[in-house]
């Protein structure tokens, strides 16, 4: 999403490195705070912990409750179909990203040759893109939109939780719009080619979203995006 917008250069791979070297050093300390200042003392319990019922149980844990939610599918059918839409389309456009911007930094370094060649490929792969952005899209305007509208809803949410859902939706939308321009969105692309405004965009997607989004995980109460997984499998499932 938004990634044929990107035109890298020294400031924008710095920042990108610099975004991810912060949430990898957030999640280093988080960790060695739960050991009591031992990142590998907490593994070795988490381990532990969530292997205590075998193998078996492990991968079930992961598969329903991780990945399936399924206490969420339990409470409400239509809370599931967003936290799925948001939780998978941000969890694979995330891996096509990645993928794409190996393949930039390949077409840099080898124009002529493999790396040009996998980074014209990639250019060209714009599909799944388009997709999995309008699920997330669709998922995190659902969700914000009745954290907004819907009174019951709206009693029940706390600023971190309307901050956190209103971020993936404007991360998904200045992306989304970053792709129109660009013109390799599937279908409307060429009739809405405006390169100046995909790099304005694409610089609201990456800078002011997705950057400070990431950046922000491990040092916030956003964190429960990897505690809450991790929890599970350590209880071994349940409620």
């Amino acid at each position: 999403m938004a990634v044929h917008a990107y035109t890298g250069g020294i400031i924008p791979d710095l920042l990108l490195i610099a975004s991810v070297l912060i949430f990898i050093a957030g999640i280093w300390l988080l960790i060695a705070r739960w050991g009591h200042g031992s990142p590998g003392r907490f593994f070795s319990s988490w381990v532990t912990e969530s292997f205590r019922d075998g193998g078996m149980a492990f991968l079930r844990v992961l598969v329903f409750d991780v990945f399936f939610f399924r206490r969420i599918w339990t409470r409400s059918k239509r809370r599931w179909a967003v936290h799925m839409a948001m939780f998978w389309g941000f969890f694979i456009l995330g891996a096509f990203t990645l993928v794409s911007i190996i393949g930039l930094v390949l077409g840099y370094f080898d124009p002529a040759g493999f790396g040009g060649a996998i980074s014209r490929y990639l250019a060209d792969f714009h599909l799944p893109y388009d997709v999995l952005g309008y699920f997330i899209l669709a998922g995190s305007g659902i969700a914000l939109g009745r954290r907004l509208f819907v009174k019951e809803v709206r009693k029940r949410t706390g600023l971190t939780d309307l901050f956190l859902v209103g971020s993936i939706f404007i991360i998904a939308l200045t992306g989304m719009v970053a792709e129109w321009f660009s013109g390799y969105a599937t279908g409307i692309g060429p009739l809405m080619t405006n390169w100046n405004l995909a790099l304005e965009f694409m610089a609201w997607h990456i800078y002011v979203a997705f950057l400070l989004f990431v950046m922000v995980i491990p040092w916030t109460k956003f964190r429960h995006i990897i505690t809450v997984p991790l929890t599970l499998l350590a209880r071994r499932g349940g409620d």
